[in-house]
């Protein structure tokens, strides 16, 4: 019995063994799985905006990339973050900030059922785009523009807030690119991005 526990079974049912119990021990045994597997997810999970976080952003764009590279299919990556953001804490506080991110999370959340959004860092953020060219990830990122600069804030209608998109896909590496690769070009079209004035789109 203690071996076949150090092995990994969760429980041990000798024979004779009635039939009541052994139900009641797999209902056990089950339930405990569920919450094992639900906690995984939530250590996934950022706390703030309920996106998935940096770790499963790497762990899914290297899964995603391997996946595009084995079938031959396109794969996009977006990176965003919001314009002058720390102006926004300063002048209006923390607590409206996490509105800010909490609203700019929700519209990322509001793509394509395929698509990917991850809070990457602070006020940037990621979303991976499987099965998707640069074209229609532009587009993609051109929505997520439009509607967070659109959008009216209840405690401050008059503020208007924007944010700066850099856009990638596996197109635009060499043979041996890998995940980080696709990672760096979609940071320097961000870069690109806010160089040219922010609250736009950049692929470049």
């Amino acid at each position: 019995r203690v071996r076949c526990l150090d092995l990994g079974a969760i429980d041990f049912i000798p024979k004779p063994f009635e039939m009541a119990e052994l139900k009641a021990r797999v209902r056990s045994a089950i339930r405990i799985q569920q919450l094992l597997r639900m906690l995984a997810q939530r250590a996934q999970l950022d706390g703030l905006t309920a996106l998935w976080n940096r770790a499963y952003f790497d762990q899914r764009l290297a899964a995603e990339f391997a996946e595009a590279r084995r079938h031959a299919r396109p794969l996009s990556l977006i990176l965003c973050d919001i314009d002058h953001f720390k102006g926004v804490n300063d002048r209006f506080g923390h607590p409206f900030g996490d509105e800010v991110l909490a609203l700019f999370a929700t519209i990322l959340s509001g793509g394509r059922a395929s698509d990917v959004p991850c809070r990457y860092g602070g006020e940037e953020f990621g979303v991976i785009l499987p099965a998707t060219s640069l074209i229609e990830a532009v587009d993609v990122a051109e929505r997520f523009r439009r509607a967070f600069e659109e959008h009216q804030w209840r405690r401050h209608p008059e503020l208007v807030l924007t944010a700066s998109f850099g856009v990638s896909d596996i197109t635009m590496l060499e043979a041996s690119g890998q995940p980080s690769d696709m990672l760096a070009k979609a940071d320097a079209a961000l870069y690109a991005a806010k160089r040219a004035g922010r609250n736009r789109v950049s692929s470049t």
